[in-house]
């Protein structure tokens, strides 16, 4: 009895997290309440409370989790490839549309909610120095258009493609259009779009 007390007390914060998470999966969110947390995982109603001072806090910190988990995976992707420069970018967004795909009510679920400021701001660093990173090859400002900036160019990039994931996870698009999005030509397509949109036209020797 004492060890189910402890190990309860022990890991309680993950699995408190574990069963926003299950709640998200059903879309459930709305429904969840930490007293019937508290039941399923038989813990006394005021165990929560000393991880999370609000059901507000729970679901904060189940967002940074899932954001995370999602940069954990793009990182692996990018670091254990191989590709050239540009293939890398196409690679690290089929990623990010696949997870989508895959998980799309966590997807949702993590950007569903503003973040607070130094949470915000660390994970929008993160996220856009995994782009950086990916495509540093390409980003030499002497290619870029006037007014662009690598900053501009690397968010534009990012914005493309969690557009799409977004479109994907909502199921707004048709299933055939996410294949060609993860596994056909039509990423190859935005990718094209993106490099014409922030790269100088071609200068024509007479």
């Amino acid at each position: 009895m004492d060890k189910q007390k402890k190990y309860h007390h022990g890991d309680l914060k993950n699995l408190l997290i574990y069963q926003v998470l299950e709640v998200v999966k059903k879309n459930k969110l709305e429904s969840f309440s930490i007293r019937d947390a508290s039941r399923l995982l038989n813990v006394s109603a005021a165990a929560p409370y000393k991880h999370f001072p609000d059901k507000q806090s729970l679901i904060i910190t189940s967002i940074l989790y899932c954001q995370n988990t999602f940069y954990t995976y793009l990182h692996e992707q990018v670091e254990k490839n191989t590709f050239s420069s540009h293939m890398q970018l196409i690679n690290l967004g089929k990623c990010y549309l696949k997870y989508a795909n895959e998980n799309p009510e966590i997807f949702t679920f993590m950007f569903s909610l503003p973040l607070p400021g130094e949470e915000r701001l660390h994970n929008y660093d993160k996220f856009h120095k995994l782009f950086v990173y990916t495509i540093k090859d390409n980003l030499d400002e002497d290619s870029f258009r006037k007014r662009v900036s690598k900053s501009s160019a690397v968010n534009a990039a990012w914005s493309m493609v969690h557009g799409i994931a977004c479109l994907i996870a909502s199921k707004t698009i048709s299933d055939e259009e996410v294949d060609g999005y993860i596994n056909g030509k039509l990423f190859d397509e935005i990718s094209a779009i993106w490099a014409v949109g922030v790269s100088k036209p071609p200068t024509h020797k007479l």
